[in-house]
């Protein structure tokens, strides 16, 4: 499970399963944000890609490492993750 919020006037990403994956959502360009870990040794801050179905609401999002250098084990791209409220 993952949680959407507003935290200190800002949208942040939270992992109820991996509670260190846990950052702030910055926006990048239309419904693309980079997500920028707390912990900042990961080394793996990703772009945050909406879906968005045809009445305009959120139906998930896909993840993606915004370095080539990111360590293959953080395997975000792997996530499909669908909205469930």
């Amino acid at each position: 499970d993952v949680i959407i919020s507003i935290k200190n006037g800002g949208l942040w990403f939270d992992s109820r399963r991996s509670p260190k994956l846990t950052g702030k959502m910055l926006a990048y360009k239309d419904r693309v944000f980079i997500v920028k870990w707390r912990d900042r040794s990961f080394d793996a801050d990703c772009f945050m890609n909406f879906d968005v179905t045809p009445a305009g609401k959120i139906a998930g999002f896909r993840m993606k490492w915004v370095s080539p250098l990111t360590d293959f084990s953080y395997d975000f791209q792997d996530l499909d993750l669908r909205r469930v409220r």
